[in-house]
């Protein structure tokens, strides 16, 4: 069976814990509370009847000094009515002061019972107090039973969700495995008519090795030095080669080596001939190089017989030694030119 997201697995847990935490905490702290309330209550109830049975006790007593003052009241008129001697009298003083005695007794009690109805009547009030916060704590724990309620549905909603999720995973894990199964009988397959057809595949190299040869060597010279009309061979190492008679019109030749090369009567009209390098044996006779670019171009000693330069670009390059009889330099552009004598001109020495 395919495992759920731990994740979503971790916030579920950790929230039927914070529920629980929080049934614990409130249940406990109101537990508390109301332990307190009914400790309070049972010693208001001790205390209430502790008062109550001294109370009963004082007015027992009172009882019994009413019932002996209505004796001596009794005695005093019965004594009053016998004689009217001063003995008599004396002893009805006597009488009289205990009749007091007892009144101030009773007085003194009276301000007892009073002071334990206030006492009772002080509890009363708590026993009413603490019957109110009962009550709250009652409506507190209420409130927070059915907030757990709503928390435990809530989480109850992201377990069902959570297990319609994990079912989902489980039918994609079922769809990786099936198509992980594809893959390896496909690899399989391929493993095996590969085996089966390397040897058609090396017939087929060995019977077509010459074809392939052939079109690598056409691919290098489609890329390499082309001497036609407006070709590139810049940087191409011509020295020796006889050039005479092409046309290589406007052709690279930027920086090649015409070392010993023969270009007589080579149409070289708007060529590139910068920085080409030339020697005594590089033979440019009747060559056409009108507008050719020669910057720089290394000439030293070069057969420029009738060559044709008009228009040519001359800035930098080296005649200095050259044959340059017959050469038609007519409009060409000179810049720091070395001419024939070895010596830099700015203007056309020819």
């Amino acid at each position: 069976m395919a495992e759920g997201n731990p994740t979503q697995t971790a916030l579920v847990a950790g929230g039927l814990a914070v529920v629980l935490l929080l049934n614990v905490f409130f249940s406990s702290s109101l537990q508390s509370d109301i332990n307190n309330v009914e400790s309070t209550v049972a010693n208001n109830d001790a205390d209430l009847a502790t008062m109550n049975a001294e109370l009963g006790a004082i007015s027992d007593i009172l009882d019994a000094d009413l019932a002996f003052i209505e004796v001596l009241d009794a005695r005093i008129d019965a004594l009053e009515s016998e004689s009217g001697d001063n003995t008599t009298d004396a002893q009805i003083a006597e009488l009289q002061e205990e009749i007091d005695a007892i009144i101030d007794i009773l007085d003194a009690d009276l301000l007892l019972m009073e002071a334990l109805e206030a006492n009772l009547s002080a509890v009363a009030a708590d026993l009413d107090a603490a019957e109110t916060g009962i009550n709250t704590v009652a409506a507190d724990l209420n409130a927070v039973e059915t907030n757990i309620s709503t928390v435990a549905a809530g989480l109850n909603a992201v377990e069902t969700q959570l297990a319609a999720l994990e079912a989902k995973v489980a039918t994609l894990e079922t769809a990786v495995a099936n198509i992980n199964t594809i893959l390896a009988e496909h690899t399989s397959r391929i493993t095996m008519l590969e085996a089966d057809h390397m040897a058609d595949i090396y017939t087929l190299q060995a019977e077509h090795y010459y074809d392939i040869a052939a079109l690598e060597a056409a691919l290098e010279s489609a890329t390499s030095c082309q001497l036609v009309p407006f070709g590139n061979c810049a940087g191409a190492d011509l020295s020796g080669m006889d050039l005479s008679g092409m046309d290589l019109t406007g052709i690279d030749l930027r920086s090649a080596n015409l070392e010993g090369a023969k270009l007589l009567g080579t149409g070289l009209n708007e060529s590139l001939l910068m920085n080409i390098k030339g020697n005594s044996s590089t033979n440019f006779s009747n060559a056409y190089l009108e507008s050719a670019d020669l910057t720089d171009a290394d000439l030293y000693s070069a057969d420029l017989t009738d060559a044709y330069l008009r228009y040519a670009d001359l800035k930098f390059a080296d005649f200095e030694d050259a044959i340059v009889t017959g050469a038609d330099f007519t409009d060409s552009y000179w810049h720091q030119t070395t001419w024939t004598d070895g010596v830099r001109y700015d203007s056309n020495q020819a």
